[in-house]
């Protein structure tokens, strides 16, 4: 089991959050992911980071171990399989908002607990990017807060059949967000 906090952040605010990965020593990772080129660049500028819907982030923590990168046939990605790489980064992500849909696709923020080597040793993730990783999280949690939604559904229970119920529930929203879903938008 990883630690993970998802969230609905659009891309400036997680531009923020890659900045304040940059401050804490972590260099940023983008896999462009193409059918045909796909490609893995790191870098410690942040004008890497784009709007880009086929780029994936992850913050490398360099102390926490080197990353590997793998061919495939459609180019290079980041080989995150069982190996010291998986200790090494944070997965990062913001909200992909296409205006067609109106929709906001959820992002999150990932660390993984570990990995088997070789030997079938289980290799904990280093202490020293659980911090980064707590760090991030709090920041995460101030650019989008906890907010109380009110949800519905349609009940499939014997007592309230067919009928719609509503229910609450706290999401990680950015102020955008929600203004986007005031205007329409729903969350995915």
């Amino acid at each position: 089991m990883g630690k993970q906090i998802n969230y609905w952040l659009e891309f400036d605010s997680f531009v923020l959050a890659a900045q304040r990965a940059l401050e804490l020593g972590c260099t940023i990772v983008r896999e462009d992911l193409d059918e045909k080129d796909c490609k893995v660049t790191e870098s410690r500028d942040i004008g890497i980071v784009t709007d880009d819907n086929r780029a994936c982030y992850f913050f490398h923590l360099p102390e926490a171990g080197d990353i590997s990168i793998k061919k495939y046939d459609c180019g290079y990605r980041l080989d995150r399989g069982f190996n010291e790489c998986e200790n090494s980064v944070i997965e990062a992500g913001f909200s992909r908002i296409p205006t067609d849909s109106r929709e906001i696709f959820r992002a999150r923020l990932y660390l993984t607990t570990g990995y088997y080597d070789g030997n079938n040793t289980f290799i904990y993730r280093p202490d020293c990017i659980v911090k980064v990783y707590n760090s991030l999280a709090r920041y995460v949690k101030k650019l989008a807060p906890y907010t109380e939604l009110t949800g519905s559904y349609i009940s499939m229970r014997e007592e309230n059949y067919g009928q719609r119920v509503e229910y609450k529930h706290k999401e990680y929203i950015s102020p955008y967000c929600l203004k986007l879903m005031d205007e329409g938008y729903s969350l995915k």
